[in-house]
């Protein structure tokens, strides 16, 4: 279903929704102040011939495979998060967020994306999304609840609205956040609420609330169940929280919730100058968490800004060094994956850091500008980033611009299984050469399964530059 209607009467209706709904929520909150028009212009598949050469966004060591403007999109005015989602088959969907819905687009051609649906939900310019099995859960702070979408049927291009979570307090949800190896859903923040709401997936098209946090607010939460270690066993969340809608005493709660019925705070730890605690993700070791602090390039005149936290010992979380790209942009949304850390830095883009040499100093190895006017520390720009797709294809959505789709193409690319810095048929030969074999942990088994399938191969093509 695309959302339709005449554009400017709609635009209009929406902005002005948007704009008394947001008055009373969110009140001089910088997305809301910096706020731009949309971008209007034509977009780039680098597949389609005849279409316009590549744009000139200034990068290094990142193709742009594709880039999807909000207009392709229909009747939508801005974006927000973007989650990925793999179907059973193999092939690929990048799931955007819009401030009137949710857009569901194939990416296993990285190069032509096809848009699948666009379906409508609460008007919010905060909307984030998180997938779990074939579901998809899309949270608003517009009301409404937590929409659950099934992807069943996606392949086929079918998208079906499942359920709506309403049960566990006020409608609002800031963002989603689900540990999938317990099988859990948590909802994060929202005007007028506080912390975390807990549900069980054991049913995924109907989640069941079975708890809450409230200690204080929770903007945004990673929560992983350790496996090893002196926490095996343990379900641990990691929370970017503070008093007063997260403005007072902000930092790092971390939360054993492992028995649902007995939550228990470990510590609450405020790193150093700490004014807007964010979002933030582990180290694949899980040792360290890498925090960033919304505000504190605006409120604090500094560089971009993210803090690396020892977690190793979860009762006492200390800061261990700080990195940055050197800009003057707001570090917003960041990822870990195989040795790297994509970070989504609002005017200044998608900047990706090395952390496999020295987990404690990452360094600027790559990086793409989708707002090539300024670096100021304005909320414009990239919003958020997802590197996780089997294939290595990353995807990130724009406030103004959209959807852009990516890959890495500089020298350590896990598709380079020859490491000759190039991804070619060579790469493909040799993956070839290992096809249907369990190959724990080498090189040709691209998506780290264990096994070198049709897949692996499909995977190394498209990202053959």
């Amino acid at each position: 279903m695309k959302i339709t209607g005449s554009r400017q009467c709609r635009l209009w209706v929406l902005t002005v929704i948007w704009s008394i709904f947001s008055a009373s929520a969110h009140e001089n909150d910088p997305k809301l102040l910096d706020r731009q028009p949309r971008y209007e212009g034509p977009g780039y598949r680098s597949d389609v011939a005849g279409r316009r050469g590549e744009p000139a966004f200034p990068s290094s060591g990142i193709t742009l495979m594709a880039w999807l403007p909000l207009p392709e999109f229909g009747e939508v005015y801005r974006a927000s998060d973007c989650w990925g989602y793999t179907s059973d088959s193999g092939r690929e969907y990048a799931i955007l967020g819009f401030m009137e819905g949710t857009a569901f687009v194939e990416i296993t051609q990285p190069g032509n994306p096809q848009i699948v649906a666009v379906l409508e939900g609460f008007v919010s310019a905060w909307r984030d999304i998180k997938t779990y099995r074939h579901f998809a859960y899309a949270s608003t702070e517009g009301g409404g609840g937590v929409q659950v979408f099934d992807l069943a049927q996606i392949d086929a291009g079918i998208v079906t609205l499942a359920t709506t979570i309403t049960e566990g307090g006020t409608l609002e949800t800031h963002n989603v956040a689900i540990d999938e190896d317990s099988g859990f859903l948590y909802r994060c923040g929202g005007y007028n609420v506080t912390g975390l709401r807990i549900y069980s997936l054991a049913d995924p098209a109907n989640p069941e609330f079975v708890a809450r946090w409230d200690d204080k607010y929770v903007h945004d939460a990673q929560i992983v169940t350790y496996t090893e270690g002196p926490y095996a066993g343990r379900q641990i969340a990691f929370a970017c929280a503070g008093f007063n809608g997260g403005y007072v005493n902000p930092g790092l709660s971390i939360i054993d919730v492992t028995d649902k019925s007995d939550l228990r705070v470990l510590t609450h730890y405020e790193f150093p100058d700490p004014v807007y605690s964010h979002q933030g993700w582990l180290s694949e070791d899980k040792r360290l968490f890498y925090l960033n602090d919304e505000l504190d390039e605006r409120d604090l005149n500094i560089p971009t800004t993210t803090h690396v936290i020892d977690v190793s010992d979860l009762a006492n979380p200390v800061q261990v060094s700080t990195f940055g790209s050197g800009s003057s942009a707001i570090d917003h949304n960041l990822y870990v994956r195989n040795g790297h850390i994509f970070e989504a830095n609002y005017r200044s883009g998608l900047r990706v850091f090395n952390n496999e040499a020295d987990a404690r100093n990452p360094v600027e190895v790559a990086f793409f500008d989708t707002y090539p006017e300024d670096d100021q520390a304005k909320s414009n720009g990239l919003w958020s980033v997802y590197p996780f797709f089997p294939s290595g294809t990353i995807i990130g959505s724009d406030i103004e611009r959209g959807l852009f789709v990516w890959r890495l193409t500089r020298c350590g690319s896990s598709y380079d299984v020859n490491e000759d810095c190039f991804v070619d048929l060579k790469d493909f030969g040799l993956v070839a050469a290992q096809w249907n074999h369990y190959c724990q942990g080498c090189a040709q088994d691209t998506d780290h399964n264990g096994r070198v399938t049709v897949q692996d191969m499909v995977s190394l093509l498209n990202n053959i530059p």
